[in-house]
């Protein structure tokens, strides 16, 4: 006979033998079993904890100097280069910076230097409406105070627009150092207040900005021109055009009878393809009277040891411009030099090229390489001194004085009109 339980009808049934009972663990062994399973999976997540690149990597992030070089490969190329853009871009924002509010800081520094040099210069001159000695018979007849010699840069007058809020001293002469300080006279036009007509050219957009809202005025409004004498002529807007930049008749003489004024300066905005002109005429009834030659340009030296003429077409004060007889037929030379004739060749002062003061180059140079060596030199404190933050406390002021002079030297090669 079989075993028993062999013909149990189940069993056949069964054949994953399901019914057969089965046998359970004690507390104890299901004890060790759980444990040995909590050891396993303690075992095989120990590795995954414990792997050394976590730890290498808070490494790196505490020390910069203790990362490993990176491998030169595209990757590496592409964030350099990105790096070289960034800082690119920032530092022709900080040149912008320095276009708009640097270059009116030095101008306001220049005309407080103006202002003393325009008293210094207006002392040297006696007034000739002093107190006349009554007791003395017959009275001496005053006579009118030299003319003031002064050079290019030098004040010249008190340029007042009220329309337009303006108050600058005007400077003699056009070139780009000149118009820096604030607007400039034409050597070779008339001073404000003299017959003919005297031309004024300044910035629109950098170095104060003096002429920066000069669309605005209108027909009527007044411009008023203090010299270094302490008189004051009164100009009225007669009208404004915009020309091109060789349209140098606005600063021609057209009526040598009467006193007229132009002011220049660029058109539209932060462009130089275009000039805007304002034109102005005297008003004898609230202005002094001529009278006499206030300033001069001085007489360049020669060899011949002879006096130059005046830059100024004005005729003596005793001369009726109204009689043919008495007016000179044929106006005084102008010995300006080249430099200063600001319509050679079709161009006007606003109309230069780009490197238009060469002399720069060498500065540009000289302060870009020690804007060099003060980087090198903070980067290699911290380097030694294994240290981001005191690398860059101590570079990152000198960093900006230089880099300064570096923008005040760049901008002295690009056109006066930028």
């Amino acid at each position: 006979m079989g075993n028993p339980g062999d013909d149990d009808p189940r069993r056949v049934s069964d054949p994953f033998d399901s019914a057969t009972r089965v046998p359970r663990r004690s507390a104890v062994a299901e004890t060790k079993h759980v444990e040995a399973l909590d050891d396993r999976h303690s075992r095989r997540e120990a590795p995954r904890a414990s792997k050394p690149t976590a730890k290498k990597s808070a490494a790196s992030t505490s020390n910069y100097w203790d990362r490993p070089k990176p491998v030169r490969d595209w990757h590496w190329f592409l964030g350099r280069l990105g790096s070289t853009l960034i800082v690119s871009g920032l530092l022709v924002f900080l040149f912008v910076g320095y276009q708009l509010w640097g270059t009116g800081i030095e101008a306001a520094q220049s005309q407080e230097r103006l202002e003393n040099s325009f008293t210094d210069l207006s002392s040297t001159s006696s007034d000739p409406s002093g107190q006349v000695d009554e007791s003395a018979q017959p009275p001496a007849p005053i006579e009118p105070p030299a003319p003031i010699e002064i050079a290019n840069g030098d004040p010249l007058a008190v340029l007042e627009i009220p329309a337009i809020g303006v108050t600058k001293y005007v400077v003699a002469g056009v070139e780009t150092s000149d118009l820096k300080k604030g607007p400039g006279h034409y050597p070779n036009t008339p001073f404000p207040g003299e017959l003919g007509n005297s031309a004024i050219a300044g910035h629109r957009t950098t170095y104060g900005e003096p002429f920066r809202q000069l669309d605005e005025l209108v027909v009527g409004d007044s411009i008023i021109v203090t010299d270094l004498v302490g008189r004051r002529f009164t100009y009225l807007v007669t009208g404004q055009q915009i020309v091109t930049p060789k349209d140098s008749w606005v600063v021609d003489t057209v009526d040598p009878t009467i006193a007229t004024l132009t002011l220049t300066t660029c058109h539209p905005e932060f462009s130089a393809r275009q000039r805007l002109i304002v034109f102005a005429e005297l008003d004898p009834l609230q202005s002094d009277d001529i009278g006499f030659r206030a300033a001069e340009y001085r007489r360049p030296s020669n060899s011949a040891g002879d006096a130059p003429t005046s830059t100024s077409t004005m005729p003596d004060s005793n001369t009726v411009v109204t009689e043919p007889d008495t007016v000179p037929t044929e106006p005084e030379t102008s010995t300006v030099s080249d430099s200063q004739d600001v319509f050679d060749k079709g161009q006007d002062v606003f109309d230069k090229g780009w490197f238009s003061d060469p002399s720069a180059v060498p500065h540009v140079i000289a302060w870009t390489l020690l804007e060099i060596l003060i980087v090198l030199g903070a980067w290699q404190i911290a380097k030694r001194l294994r240290n981001r933050a005191i690398g860059l406390a101590i570079g990152v002021i000198p960093f900006f004085v230089v880099l300064y002079f570096v923008f005040q030297n760049v901008n002295r090669l690009l056109p006066p009109n930028l």
